[in-house]
């Protein structure tokens, strides 16, 4: 390349020059050709050093001396132990909730001089969510949920140290090639409606079912279909009694084929504009449902008991102000307890309704500002008749129905009626503020000191809310309640004539991540 550049400069020089060199004399030609000669000779000796330096260059690179080189100082690196993960599941997501709440609880078991101090609780959930393919999603759950007491000495019921499956279940869609049809299987939660009779129980341990969920869900309407193995806590271990054969230690039982299911079948209308309507229709059979149904604070008879609940839930909206919403949930229940569990000793029959009715309005939609009402009725014992036995109400929650029936966890939505007003509203797109008042009474009277009683009292709630960033928010909330003859008491009693007000104050830092894998 360099010897064509040095002929091109000289034919260039050649042909500049040429006028010049016919009127120079002889001399002065000769002399510029042999200068010219000299520079053409300098520029071929610095050609011949760099193509001389190109060619050592290349049979360097060319050795194969090097590349053995280079690999043996590779090897001789002290490289750290790697780590390869294989998934088949694409994307897998990773989800959970921290939840630590402190609070200082004042006479809530009110004869008790010394209920009273402050507690911390917590509830941590770590999950994993994995998609193996468009139709079929797998994910697990281990939640923590307990008091504060110096770590796990000892461990036992209530301890962070008990790590419990909180969830673990697949997800099959386009089922037979039906888009429209899907099912969950393992432990899950169930969320139906505005959490009459099916919720998770969130503000506290959270609520789950051991379950198959089919679903079909189309434009106009889903189908629900649901069938949930039971617990008991009179079994020596979770659900033993419904493996085939007989388990240790459990007790007196002779069979191990007794049924505590749950069947439902659960109906959501969609097709109306702004308005939905569900009904539904569930099945309990089991053992003790005592303590595998009803809410926090509101025991049932326990005993064998196969009875079965049917209803309706409407709720919707419209467009009054920035919105009148209203929700309207009934229930009725029938069946049978078996005679020889029944607190009377007699042959007794579930029996009982429920009705729960809220109308609220929103005046603002930049602030959110809304005010409602709420009344519940729900049967108490009558005779022989059970009264209406709740199933799985969402009572107190983190979101939306934040003091359904209040903060304090005192009133019951077994055997009363009550009559509740509220309001919230947001003063800026980061806070969120509360109040209700609640009153209650008994539907059946209570006996106390040999005199029919039927008040319960009444509770008022605060609460606000912070939300730190969109994973975090941070809370707190004050309850009083003002007691009355036939406030239950935590022991299971009433508080009679005591009319010392019981408070309640907590302060609370939650973080919740985006996605919590609730994908039915």
């Amino acid at each position: 390349m360099r010897k064509w550049n040095v002929v091109a400069l000289c034919l260039a020089f050649g042909f500049i020059a040429s006028p010049i060199v016919t009127a120079q004399s002889n001399d002065d030609l000769r002399r510029e050709v042999e200068q010219l000669k000299r520079d053409l000779k300098t520029v071929m000796n610095q050609n011949q050093r760099v193509l001389a330096d190109n060619a050592e260059l290349r049979a360097t690179t060319e050795d194969s001396s090097l590349e053995e080189r280079v690999n043996a100082l590779a090897e001789s690196l002290d490289y750290a132990a790697g780590t390869t993960v294989n998934s088949v599941a694409n994307p897998v997501t990773l989800s959970g909730e921290f939840r630590a709440r402190s609070g200082y609880s004042h006479n809530r078991n009110f004869n008790d001089d010394d209920d009273e101090g402050t507690y911390t609780d917590a509830r941590f959930r770590v999950g994993m969510t994995f998609d193996f393919s468009r139709d079929v999603t797998a994910h697990f759950e281990m939640q923590a949920n307990g008091l504060y007491n110096n770590g796990d000495t000892p461990a036992s019921n209530g301890n962070l140290s008990d790590i419990d499956l909180y969830q673990g279940w697949i997800l099959m869609r386009n089922l037979f090639g039906r888009k429209e049809l899907s099912s969950k299987t393992g432990r899950q939660e169930i969320v139906l409606g505005n959490e009459f009779i099916f919720g998770d129980n969130d503000f506290f341990s959270g609520e789950t079912f051991d379950a198959t969920h089919w679903l079909w869900s189309s434009d106009n309407f889903d189908v629900h279909l649901i069938f949930a193995k039971l617990g008991a806590a009179n079994d020596a271990a979770f659900s033993t009694r419904n493996h085939p054969y007989t388990p240790a230690g459990n007790g007196n039982r002779s069979g191990g084929f007794d049924d505590d299911e749950m069947y439902s079948l659960y109906f959501t209308l969609k097709s109306i504009e702004n308005h939905t309507l569900d009904l539904f229709w569930v099945y309990m059979n089991g053992d003790n449902l005592g303590t595998a149904v009803g809410t926090q604070g509101n025991a049932i008879t326990p005993g064998k008991a196969v009875y079965h609940t049917v209803g309706l839930s409407l709720r919707g909206m419209f467009g009054v102000a920035a919105g009148l919403d209203y929700a309207l949930n009934f229930a009725y229940q029938f069946g049978d307890f078996d005679s020889a569990t029944t607190a009377n000793g007699l042959p007794e029959d579930v029996k009982g309704l429920a009705l729960e009715a809220e109308v609220g309005i929103t005046f603002n939609a930049d602030n959110n500002f809304r005010v409602f009402l709420r009344f519940l009725w729900s049967e108490g014992r009558d005779g022989n008749d059970s009264g209406y036995i709740p199933l799985f109400m969402e009572t107190h929650s983190n979101e939306g129905y934040r003091a359904r029936y209040g903060l304090m966890d005192i009133i019951p939505v077994a055997n009363v009626i009550t009559l509740q007003g509220g309001l919230h509203f947001d003063p800026n797109a980061d806070w969120t503020i509360g109040a209700t008042v609640i009153w209650a009474t008994t539907d059946e009277d209570v006996v106390i000191a040999g005199q029919n009683e039927d008040k319960l009292g009444w509770e008022i709630d605060l609460f606000a809310e912070y939300r730190y960033s969109a994973e975090t928010t941070l809370g707190a909330g004050v309850g009083i309640f003002l007691p009355d003859d036939a406030t239950p008491t935590i022991g299971g009693g009433v508080a009679g004539r005591d009319d010392d007000i019981a408070w309640l104050f907590y302060l609370q830092s939650r973080g919740l991540s985006a996605d919590q894998a609730r994908l039915m």
